[in-house]
Protein backbone atom coordinates (compact mmCIF):
# COMPACT_ATOMS: atom_id res chain seq x y z
CA UNK A 1 0.00 0.00 0.00
CA UNK A 2 1.21 3.35 -0.93
CA UNK A 3 1.65 6.74 1.83
CA UNK A 4 -1.58 8.08 0.06
CA UNK A 5 -3.45 5.15 0.68
CA UNK A 6 -2.46 4.33 3.77
CA UNK A 7 -3.42 8.04 5.27
CA UNK A 8 -7.07 8.01 3.45
CA UNK A 9 -6.93 4.83 5.50
CA UNK A 10 -5.85 6.35 8.98
CA UNK A 11 -8.87 9.50 7.99
CA UNK A 12 -11.09 6.45 7.58
CA UNK A 13 -10.54 4.59 10.80
CA UNK A 14 -11.53 7.25 13.18
CA UNK A 15 -14.83 7.76 11.46
CA UNK A 16 -15.41 4.08 11.78
CA UNK A 17 -14.85 3.87 15.31
CA UNK A 18 -16.52 6.79 16.45
CA UNK A 19 -19.54 5.95 14.02
CA UNK A 20 -19.08 2.07 13.31
CA UNK A 21 -17.31 0.38 10.53
CA UNK A 22 -20.98 -0.70 8.97
CA UNK A 23 -21.92 3.03 8.62
CA UNK A 24 -18.98 4.11 7.09
CA UNK A 25 -18.79 0.97 4.34
CA UNK A 26 -21.67 1.57 3.82
CA UNK A 27 -21.95 4.84 2.85
CA UNK A 28 -18.30 4.37 1.10
CA UNK A 29 -21.05 1.68 -0.66
CA UNK A 30 -23.83 4.74 -1.70
CA UNK A 31 -20.96 6.28 -3.08
CA UNK A 32 -19.95 3.68 -5.33
CA UNK A 33 -23.14 3.12 -6.25
CA UNK A 34 -24.29 6.70 -7.02
CA UNK A 35 -20.95 7.44 -9.31
CA UNK A 36 -21.88 3.94 -10.99
CA UNK A 37 -25.98 5.28 -11.87
CA UNK A 38 -24.24 8.55 -12.95
CA UNK A 39 -22.03 6.92 -15.83
CA UNK A 40 -24.56 4.91 -17.17
CA UNK A 41 -26.73 7.39 -16.66
CA UNK A 42 -24.32 9.67 -18.64
CA UNK A 43 -23.35 6.47 -21.06
CA UNK A 44 -19.74 6.02 -20.19
CA UNK A 45 -20.73 3.08 -18.84
CA UNK A 46 -23.06 0.70 -21.31
CA UNK A 47 -22.96 -2.77 -22.04
CA UNK A 48 -21.23 -4.05 -25.44
CA UNK A 49 -23.91 -5.80 -26.38
CA UNK A 50 -26.34 -2.39 -26.29
CA UNK A 51 -23.62 -0.90 -28.26
CA UNK A 52 -22.94 -3.26 -30.56
CA UNK A 53 -26.98 -3.43 -31.36
CA UNK A 54 -26.97 0.31 -31.32
CA UNK A 55 -24.46 0.44 -34.36
CA UNK A 56 -25.59 -2.18 -36.11
CA UNK A 57 -29.12 -0.07 -35.97
CA UNK A 58 -27.39 3.01 -37.24
CA UNK A 59 -25.32 1.52 -39.91
CA UNK A 60 -28.87 -0.04 -40.98
CA UNK A 61 -30.66 3.24 -41.04
CA UNK A 62 -27.69 4.72 -42.99
CA UNK A 63 -28.19 2.66 -46.12
CA UNK A 64 -31.87 2.93 -45.71
CA UNK A 65 -30.84 6.82 -46.05
CA UNK A 66 -28.60 6.38 -48.93
CA UNK A 67 -30.73 4.78 -50.54
CA UNK A 68 -33.03 6.99 -50.13
CA UNK A 69 -30.68 10.17 -51.30
CA UNK A 70 -29.94 8.14 -54.25
CA UNK A 71 -33.32 7.75 -55.54
CA UNK A 72 -33.83 11.64 -54.26
CA UNK A 73 -30.81 12.92 -56.34
CA UNK A 74 -31.03 10.69 -59.46
CA UNK A 75 -34.00 12.94 -61.29
CA UNK A 76 -32.09 15.92 -59.96
CA UNK A 77 -28.67 14.88 -61.43
CA UNK A 78 -30.40 13.90 -64.91
CA UNK A 79 -32.08 17.43 -64.94
CA UNK A 80 -28.66 19.16 -64.41
CA UNK A 81 -27.12 16.63 -66.91
CA UNK A 82 -29.73 18.07 -69.33
CA UNK A 83 -29.07 21.83 -68.38
CA UNK A 84 -25.76 21.48 -68.76
CA UNK A 85 -25.96 19.80 -72.20
CA UNK A 86 -28.50 22.62 -73.63
CA UNK A 87 -26.92 24.91 -72.30
CA UNK A 88 -23.41 23.77 -73.72
CA UNK A 89 -25.57 23.30 -77.51
CA UNK A 90 -26.74 26.65 -77.02
CA UNK A 91 -24.13 28.61 -75.79
CA UNK A 92 -21.57 30.03 -78.91
CA UNK A 93 -19.74 32.07 -76.86
CA UNK A 94 -19.72 36.13 -76.61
Amino acid sequence: MGQEEMNSLKDLLPLAERYGLAVVLSFILLLVVVVIIRMIIRGDLVPRSLLDKAEEDRDRLQAILDKEREGFMTPLLEVVKNLKQQDGSDHKGG
